[in-house]
Parts: structure tokens; C-alpha cells; sequence
């Protein structure tokens, strides 16, 4: 049996360790969680990005639809057809459609690709929300987990027995333990 300084000492190192190692857990979580929030940060920012984009995207397609209607009533108007009714009339809504249909398949597309980065930013967000979780539990297990070493060495150290109740007793409480 090794010496009692020796064995309070060794009680000491074991309850820092476990100490140290739930703070080192808990710094390693939250810096996690810092990542996490960036991550976030960026995927936010991803999504303000492809709605500007989108936006863009859809005004350049307006242009072109504009444009050309523009160039087909001036050829029609150039032969001297008239706009408002038949075949003119029906060129121009189908072309109008036509480009609406693309508008409208250009505002799906941006919508998809900026949920796509809302949904990474709220993944990012309970990641780092789960991670500083982890790392107070890290800490609090790393804290409990060392004053249950110490306190188990100082009960070795200490007679072992419950207060107020004999060495007889003691003996035939072993078997509770």
C-alpha cells in the first residue's frame, strides 16, 4: 500500500485531470459553436446574395422580354399591320407569356437556391446551440467527475465509514456499497 501522501496526491492529480479534461472538452465545443455561428453567418449571407441575384437575373429577363416586343411591333408596324387584333395580337401575348414563363421559372430557381442556404444557416444556428450545450455539460461533468475522485479518496482516507455509525456496523454495510 503506497503512503498516504503519495495516495492524496494521486487523488489530486486524478480529480484535476478530470477537471482539466471536461474544461479542455468544453472549450473544444464551444469553439465548434463559433464555427458553427460563422457558418451561419455566411450561409445568411449566401441567401441575401441569391436573391439579389435573382433579382437581377429576372430584371435582365424583363429587358429582353421588353426588347423584344419592342422589335416585333416595330417589324409588324414597319409592314403596316395592325397591332390590336389577330395575328399581331396573338404574337404579342404569346410572346409576353412565353416571357413570363420564364420569369417565373427564374423567381422558382432563386427561391429554391435561397432556401437551400436558409436551411444551412438554421442547421449552423442548432448545431452551435447543441455544441455550447455539450460544452457546459462537458464542464459540469469534468467539475462533478473530479469532486467525486476527490471525495471518493478523502472517504478512503477518512476511516471510509458513514458519521455516527460504528466500525461493526460499517463492516456489515459493505455489502450495500
Amino acid at each position: 500500500m503506497c503512503p498516504p501522501v503519495l495516495a492524496i496526491a494521486a487523488a489530486a492529480v486524478t480529480a484535476t485531470g478530470q477537471v482539466l479534461n471536461g474544461i479542455g472538452q468544453s472549450q473544444q465545443y464551444r469553439y465548434q459553436a463559433q464555427i458553427d455561428d460563422q457558418n451561419n453567418k455566411l450561409a445568411s449571407d449566401q441567401a441575401r446574395d441569391s436573391i439579389d441575384n435573382t433579382n437581377l437575373e429576372a430584371q435582365r429577363r424583363y429587358r429582353q422580354l421588353a426588347d423584344t416586343q419592342g422589335k416585333q411591333q416595330a417589324a409588324m408596324a414597319a409592314n403596316g399591320v395592325d397591332l390590336n387584333f389577330g395575328s399581331p395580337a396573338d404574337v404579342q401575348r404569346d410572346t409576353a407569356m412565353i416571357g413570363g414563363e420564364d420569369i417565373g421559372q427564374i423567381y422558382k430557381a432563386g427561391y429554391q437556391r435561397t432556401r437551400g442556404y436558409d436551411i444551412d444557416g438554421w442547421n449552423y444556428r442548432s448545431q452551435a446551440a447543441a455544441n455550447r450545450a455539450k460544452a457546459s455539460g462537458a464542464l459540469t461533468q469534468g467539475i462533478l467527475s473530479g469532486l467525486g475522485s476527490a471525495l471518493g479518496s478523502a472517504s478512503q482516507f477518512g476511516g471510509g465509514g458513514a458519521p455516527g455509525v460504528s466500525k461493526a456496523a460499517q463492516g456489515g454495510m459493505k455489502g450495500w456499497q
